[in-house]
């Protein structure tokens, strides 16, 4: 496929991002999922047997944790405006919700820390995502940064290693805020929010895990992974960002591929606006894969599919390869084995 932007790419790029009806529509998509919001102090994660790994696991038990409160109130602080005033941005927080010992006999003793991102706003963000990560991922990225981003990294502590005691609630309880401190720093300069060492950290296993999942044909153990990944990516960056739509490709792709889930025609509605701003080359390889797919989606669900037709025959008109392209499955798929 020709990838070069060409200028009905470029009058897209050239529209605002932050365009008030496409945030609404966006929103609306986003808050008709299912309410996965956390009562606080109540998670808890039980692995399923049989299950490929812990990160699914935990994704689906985190979904299923009753409806309640998250984090802080949201009638405090910067989260929310009052008497008419504007709304302030909403914040990025990393919050170390649980931590559990983990003594198995493939694995060396440690503590797994649950870590819970969300975005909070006037009300707190319904929709948090979660990772588990253990004490040795957030000193490798710590010490990766160190070394890529020394000037960025200066005046960050980290909580040191001990001989004894790694499992004593005061050292859990030091190393958690020790790793929120970490991930929100991360988060306030550019460089290192964008840093491969940031995203690998963040998603790198859930995404492997996913691309296996998606190889064997299990899409259905796949969807949490790669749901839990975007909704992660789309608090940490714009909603275009190359990561964020390389995310929600990949959902909409495996959600249409699992003939059980009925999410793939939200999903993909939402790619389609988000593509409508796009002019990233490496994306754009996918945009007509993407039509094709919700030409045959929206004929499956009785929706009126010439628009996206039409779209296609515009593109094709303009020189763009649009015949025998491969399915928007099968080029993620061939992306993620390169």
């Amino acid at each position: 496929m020709n990838t070069a932007p060409n200028n009905t790419y470029r009058k897209m790029a050239a529209r605002n991002y932050g365009e008030t009806v496409n945030e609404d529509l966006e929103n609306l998509a986003l808050d008709d999922e299912p309410d996965t919001r956390l009562e606080q102090g109540t998670l808890s994660f039980n692995e399923a047997p049989g299950v490929h790994s812990q990160a699914g696991a935990h994704i689906k038990s985190w979904a299923k944790v009753p409806r309640g409160a998250i984090g802080q109130n949201p009638s405090s602080g910067a989260t929310g405006a009052a008497n008419g005033e504007i709304p302030v941005r909403p914040i990025l927080k990393f919050e170390v919700v649980s931590a559990r010992t983990v003594d198995q006999s493939k694995e060396k003793k440690h503590v797994a820390y649950t870590v819970m991102v969300r975005k909070d706003g006037i009300q707190p963000d319904p929709n948090p995502a979660v990772i588990e990560r253990r004490y040795s991922d957030f000193l490798e990225l710590y010490e990766s940064l160190r070394r890529e981003f020394p000037s960025l990294m200066t005046g960050v502590t980290f909580p040191k290693k001990v001989i004894i005691g790694n499992f004593a609630p005061g050292v859990i309880s030091e190393r958690s805020a020790g790793f929120e401190a970490l991930l929100e720093h991360l988060t306030t300069e550019e460089k290192l929010r964008e840093s491969a060492c940031l995203a690998s950290f963040l998603q790198g296993r859930e995404q492997r895990e996913a691309h296996e999942w998606m190889k064997a044909k299990r899409y259905d153990q796949a969807i949490p992974l790669l749901e839990n990944s975007f909704r992660l990516l789309n608090k940490l960056h714009t909603d275009r960002h190359p990561a964020v739509m390389l995310a929600l490709c990949r959902l909409v792709a495996c959600c249409n591929a699992d003939p059980t889930t009925t999410s793939a025609e939200r999903f993909a509605d939402l790619a389609l606006r988000r593509y409508e701003a796009v002019s990233d080359a490496d994306l754009l390889q996918f945009y007509v894969p993407l039509l094709q797919l919700c030409v045959r989606l929206w004929w499956t669900v009785g929706r009126d599919k010439r628009p996206l037709e039409a779209r296609l025959e515009d593109l094709k008109r303009r020189g763009i390869r649009v015949d025998g392209c491969p399915t928007l499955l099968d080029a993620l798929m061939a992306m993620d084995q390169t």
